[in-house]
């Protein structure tokens, strides 16, 4: 995020670059089509891609890449696009600038910029800020940051969006919880008038400038959700929203690109890789205070900086995997950003806008589920997958029990946590410790959920009831 104290004009500019890769062998498609029940040569199956009598392969068209790639996930292949390409393909892959998917990606990110007003006094006595005997004057400034369109509806001009809570947040302003009731967004190509000259924000006209809603927040994870209604500049322009990717699955060495609002400039793309899939940073509360928050981030050498705060960290085939949320400043430290795993940053939101409804009466922010048990790593190594990636093994144990969770009861010290299920869905085994926080963040009340845990020697399934308000604990 900026902190600006004049008035503002962007600049829109782009910078488009990518990386490339190159291949190596592995089994091909034949192979797993007849793993997976095909029955005939590999020129039969060749032909069968292509259709016959006429018609074409699938759905009334040629097949394609993609269409075998979304085949094989279905079969459970678990690699990326460019994985399937280079290893069952075996087709030699170079991803220079893809300019279309660049552009593409643009039109899911906007530039955010939010007003805000506090009273400062002047010429009062000392010890309460001037404010016995001050002249109270009204001080405007302002934030700028980025946001990325997650859902779209053209024809109505609607769309939520997600950004950083310190994008709208100030400790220090007048606004009602520190939000800013003065959030302007600017896609790709839209006019920047918003200024500060005077007005702090609050002007008349802001050019095209489109005002967002505050939907609600997490303070602690960095989240906040925003919406858009009935905006004539959406239904008439090229704005999109964005593929979502898996950022479980992100490898380290992988090539991404950032896009966001660097230095309040304008819209702008930077490359790099990832340097870190997985791992924690601790920095002081947006609140103001000297407490700390530990986020858990991907860590990039993406050029990150004051202003691209909630944008768009994209992989190779254009899918959100991340959003941008912070960058080591430390003096001799280069090319050190970091970003919000996009996994998290989706179960968060989905929770934020559904506990809305759920608490009515407080239903502001993240509601996380409570096991009742502190549970910590006590062994980890690394190993290859089946897809040759270096992975990381986290053994996720009971340390301690805390009487306020729904398990309390049910868990022990020394318990191992292997997996969960969540509401009759897929079971989730554990690898990381922070699947099991991204899990309860799913979890709604009134849910049953399921543990399946080592305990001496013997494994087993508990069923856990999620039915008050206490089981949850609430993040705004």
């Amino acid at each position: 995020m900026k902190k600006i104290v004049k008035s503002i004009m962007a600049t829109l500019c782009a910078v488009m670059l990518l990386g490339s890769l190159t291949a190596c062998q592995a089994e091909s498609a034949y192979d797993l089509a007849v793993k997976n029940g095909f029955k005939g040569t590999e020129t039969e199956w060749l032909e069968s891609l292509h259709g016959s009598d006429g018609q074409n392969g699938r759905d009334g068209k040629d097949v394609t890449a993609k269409d075998l790639y979304e085949t094989a996930q279905e079969n459970g292949f678990t690699g990326s696009f460019l994985d399937f390409c280079q290893n069952v393909l075996q087709i030699e892959v170079k991803t220079d600038n893809d300019l279309n998917q660049i552009a593409q990606n643009i039109t899911s990110v906007v530039s955010i910029y939010c007003g805000f007003s506090r009273t400062i006094y002047y010429g009062g006595l000392g010890g309460l800020g001037g404010i016995i005997g001050g002249m109270p004057t009204k001080e405007y400034y302002a934030s700028a940051g980025s946001g990325v369109v997650l859902e779209l509806d053209k024809e109505k001009g609607d769309a939520l969006i997600v950004t950083n809570y310190h994008v709208i947040y100030d400790a220090k302003s007048e606004q009602e919880n520190g939000i800013s009731e003065s959030i302007y967004l600017y896609p790709y190509g839209a006019y920047n008038a918003f200024s500060l000259q005077t007005t702090g924000g609050y002007a008349d006209t802001y050019g095209d400038g489109i005002l967002a809603t505050y939907v609600g927040g997490a303070m602690n994870y960095d989240i906040a959700v925003l919406k858009i209604e009935n905006s004539d500049y959406i239904k008439e322009y090229p704005i999109s929203q964005v593929d979502l990717g898996d950022s479980d699955s992100v490898r380290v060495g992988e090539k991404v690109y950032a896009i966001g609002n660097p230095d309040a400039a304008g819209i702008a793309v930077t490359e790099g890789a990832i340097s870190v899939e997985s791992e924690y940073i601790t920095m002081r509360s947006t609140d103001g205070s000297n407490r700390t928050v530990d986020y858990r981030v991907m860590r990039t050498d993406a050029a990150i900086n004051s202003g691209n705060s909630g944008g768009a960290l994209f992989n190779i085939q254009g899918e959100l995997i991340g959003v941008v949320n912070a960058k080591n400043v430390s003096t001799g430290v280069d090319n050190v950003g970091y970003a919000l795993p996009s996994t998290q940053v989706m179960n968060l939101v989905d929770n934020i806008c559904d506990n809305k409804k759920i608490f009515e009466e407080s239903g502001n922010g993240a509601y996380v589920a409570d096991l009742g048990a502190v549970v910590t790593t006590t062994h980890s190594n690394a190993y290859f997958d089946e897809d040759g990636a270096l992975r990381i093994y986290e053994e996720l144990s009971v340390s301690k029990l805390v009487n306020s969770g729904a398990a309390y009861k049910m868990l022990a010290v020394g318990d191992v946590i292997k997996g969960i299920q969540v509401r009759n869905g897929e079971w989730v085994t554990f690898t990381r410790q922070y699947q099991l926080l991204d899990q309860l963040l799913i979890v709604r009340k009134g849910d049953k959920v399921k543990l399946k845990i080592l305990r001496d020697g013997t494994e087993k399934v508990i069923e856990v009831l999620f039915d008050k308000d206490s089981h949850f604990t609430q993040y705004s």
